[in-house]
């Protein structure tokens, strides 16, 4: 997940965000540990988007309140990317 995250890199591709999205709401067995790094590609791909960064945003706080533990210890590092080139000061979770 982690390199197929950086292929799609900065390449807005909408079905891409919603194929991550999916593999996050999958629910993991034991000693599997592939969903903070789904959290991450997802806002590796939309990062140079300025339309879809508060989709993204919505989609985050979504995985912030039905995720699982492993995905919400991820949601303030992506954030952090999302907003990595453009600083706002109303970014809080």
């Amino acid at each position: 997940m982690t390199l197929l995250s950086c292929v799609y890199a900065k390449t807005r591709n909408v079905l891409k965000v919603q194929n991550l999205l999916g593999h996050c709401s999958q629910h993991l067995d034991k000693g599997e540990t592939h969903q903070g790094p789904v959290v991450l590609g997802i806002a590796m791909v939309a990062i140079a988007e300025e339309l879809g960064l508060e989709m993204e945003i919505r989609s985050l706080e979504h995985l912030l309140q039905y995720g699982e533990q492993n995905i919400r210890r991820a949601i303030p590092f992506a954030l952090g990317l999302l907003y990595i080139s453009n600083p706002k000061v109303n970014v809080q979770t």
